[in-house]
């Protein structure tokens, strides 16, 4: 997703767009989905994702992608640490009128903590 491109994003998304994958405490609408990917954006630099899987049926697409990024900004209380990541993702997404209308996500989050914190990973 284009960070700090609101204009972009909100033509990509429909007006009635929904994040099942909201932050906590977050309504899951277009404007919490925004500052979402600014939040991503402050946090980490230098993104890439790299689709391993894709499957579409009817409006449905399913993703299974590795983000891979480096931690230049806090994230969920965690300082910046330079270090660079790679976790991998599965996003589902449905459209409507060619935008995405609805998005859940699955991700490691354990491991990305683990890997911001310079833990040894399992």
């Amino acid at each position: 997703m284009p960070a700090r491109q609101d204009a972009v994003l909100r033509e990509l998304l429909a007006p009635e767009f929904r994040n099942h994958d909201a932050l906590h405490g977050c309504e899951g609408g277009l404007q919490a989905f925004l500052a979402e990917v600014r939040w991503f954006d402050d946090a980490f630099s230098d993104q890439q994702v790299r689709v391993l899987h894709a499957v579409a049926e009817g409006d449905l697409v399913a993703l299974h992608v590795e983000l891979t990024a480096r931690h230049t900004g806090f994230f969920c209380g965690i300082a910046p640490s330079g270090r660079r990541f790679t976790v991998r993702e599965m996003h589902m997404v449905r459209f409507a009128a060619g935008r995405e209308a609805e998005h859940w996500a699955v991700r490691d989050e354990a491991a990305l903590h683990r890997t911001l914190r310079g833990l040894a990973t399992a």
